[in-house]
């Protein structure tokens, strides 16, 4: 799942427990922070009047999950409402390799009974950032070396690859660069990506870079 007012649609899996509740409630809110409309039950697209007044037909979405956390309907529109007017931080920040959101625990179990057991082979992004991932110092010290010490472009190269290949969130990122948030990050990435499609030059020094953090 993805931002829903703002980029493409993304899967993430999700640890079942508060980090479930917590996301829930920011995907309900969406509309309301998007400012179209002041209740998310005015929002006609939206599953939230599911969750806190009548059912959708068919018995879809599934509720019983989300409710069973917080003892019903009631006590989840009060959960919702209580963020409605507050800074809310995305929990997809936390989300690790932009693929997994949850606790430590989560994450290192979800690595040791699956992702250790995929095959190499695919080609997949996602799996290949949970099998191996070089830390930030490494990364950056390897793109300084690439790019030259101090140079803008090796910070924006060294934020890509931490963004793609270290498996930390992009809260954890952006405290480690320091002086940007971790929308930042994402951003960043997204314009260096569309740059790499346009200068040959830097994709093959950045896929040269890419052999390094995998060995």
């Amino acid at each position: 799942m993805g931002h829903l007012f703002q980029g493409r649609y993304r899967a993430i899996l999700v640890d079942k427990d508060s980090y479930a509740l917590e996301l829930s409630r920011y995907i309900h809110l969406n509309p309301v922070r998007a400012r179209l409309v002041k209740d998310p039950s005015e929002y006609l697209w939206s599953s939230y009047i599911a969750y806190v007044g009548r059912e959708k037909e068919g018995g879809w979405p599934e509720t019983e999950f989300i409710l069973s956390q917080l003892g019903g309907k009631g006590r989840y529109r009060r959960y919702v409402e209580e963020a409605m007017g507050k800074p809310t931080r995305d929990p997809l920040e936390k989300a690790v390799a932009s693929t997994l959101l949850g606790s430590e625990g989560f994450v290192e179990w979800v690595r040791e009974k699956w992702i250790k057991k995929a095959t190499p082979k695919r080609d997949i992004p996602a799996l290949r950032r949970l099998t191996h991932w070089p830390d930030l110092p490494f990364i950056q010290k390897e793109t300084k070396k690439a790019f030259g010490e101090g140079s803008l472009a090796s910070r924006k190269v060294a934020l890509y690859l931490s963004h793609r290949y270290s498996g930390l969130s992009l809260g954890d990122i952006a405290r480690y660069f320091g002086g940007i948030g971790p929308s930042a990050v994402s951003q960043n990435t997204r314009r260096f990506e569309a740059l790499l499609r346009e200068d040959l030059k830097l994709l093959k020094k950045v896929e040269n870079l890419k052999k390094i953090l995998s060995e």
